[in-house]
Formats: C-alpha cells, structure tokens, sequence
C-alpha cells in the first residue's frame, strides 16, 4: 500500500459541524443526570440518542441496548437509579472537541471506588446522539 492510499483511508470525510458551546454545557451536567434529574436528558439528548455500555450486567444483559432516544433513556435512568440507590458520579475531566467530547468520572457505592470514562458524538446543534461508556475498578486520580 503506498502513502497515498494510506491517507485516503484514514480521512474522514464524514465530519459534523457542532455547537460546542452547547455541547459542553450538556455534558456539564451529564452527571447530574444520573446521579439526581432524570428529565435533563429531554434536554440534552437528542431524539435518536444511543448509549453503548461496554460492560454487561452480572446477568449478561445489556439494558443500555434497548435506549434509543431521550425519553428511551429517562425510564433507563429511573431504573438505574431504583437497583443503584446512594451511588454519586463526580467529574474528573471533560473536554469538547468539535462533534465529539469526553468525561473522565468517579463513582462512589458506599466504600467502593471506581472509574470511567464516556466518549461522546454531538449533533451540529450540541445534543448527544451517541455516548461509549466504559467503567474501571480504580478510580482515577484527582
């Protein structure tokens, strides 16, 4: 394969112009969300919004799969919240970059500590079309 066709293959043609001051303050309060107010999902998350949790449940399941949409991910939330009562997201980073943006976070259960991180895609007007998240068993340093 010559440079060329190297370079051809890792542009990317398919980029999205974002509002990343809206993105940004969305995902300011992502953790917010899901650690008291359901309904700022309605507000943003888009209305094809997926979420990709990389670790199933103990049972195998993934409910994660089945969101698709704001109001999909309110009753998601609710119900995560019900089979995890006491469990506190905080930030550790964020950062906006063009249609795409990420969080470092902690979550505490009681004593147990552990990390994670979100990728997030954005839509052109700053709403969350599509969140990667994936959890650690440390948590990340502060």
């Amino acid at each position: 394969m010559a440079v060329a066709d190297a370079e051809v293959m890792t542009e990317n043609l398919n980029t999205v112009e974002t509002d990343t001051a809206a993105a940004d303050a969305g995902l300011a309060v992502w953790l917010e969300m899901w650690n008291s107010d359901s309904a700022i999902a309605r507000r943003i998350c888009s209305e094809d919004f997926r979420i990709h949790f990389l670790i199933p449940d103990s049972d195998g399941s993934n409910p994660g799969d089945d969101v698709l949409g704001a109001q999909s991910f309110v009753r998601f939330l609710d119900r995560w919240r019900e089979r995890h009562p006491g469990v506190v997201f905080t930030e550790v980073a964020r950062a906006v970059d063009g249609a795409h943006g990420r969080m470092l976070w902690n979550m505490q259960a009681g004593d147990v500590v552990a990390g994670g991180i979100d990728v997030f895609d954005f839509t052109e007007d700053g709403m969350i079309r599509e969140v990667w998240s994936v959890n650690g068993t440390r948590a990340h340093l502060t």
